[in-house]
């Protein structure tokens, strides 16, 4: 399989990680209420994890031993984690704006 598939796969299931979450932060009434700083840090959180967990995966657990599909692997792994990274923002702004008056809203 593709290194950017994986990527764009394992993306995805962080979103869904950051957007389970979010529906778990209850909310708080007052008038300045915390729970919407709570959802964008950890959405936040889970932005800067992404990259380095599937990159780390990749590397240790996903790697090829054939010696020349290991430098493709390890030649293409760089691009397709930033693809990954922007992926996961580019979707959670779309599903922020999607959701704006719901707890997804708060991410952005």
């Amino acid at each position: 399989m593709s290194t950017y598939i994986i990527a764009v796969i394992f993306a995805a299931v962080m979103l869904l990680f950051a957007a389970l979450i979010s529906n778990a932060i209850k909310y708080e009434g007052g008038a300045k209420p915390r729970d919407p700083l709570r959802r964008k840090i950890w959405f936040l959180v889970l932005g800067v994890i992404n990259p380095i967990v599937f990159y780390c995966v990749a590397v240790f657990v996903m790697a090829p031993t054939n010696k020349v599909q290991y430098n493709k692997w390890m030649d293409s792994l760089p691009i397709a984690t930033g693809v990954g990274f922007v992926v996961y923002v580019l979707l959670g702004f779309i599903l922020s704006r999607m959701f704006k008056n719901g707890k997804l809203g708060n991410w952005f």
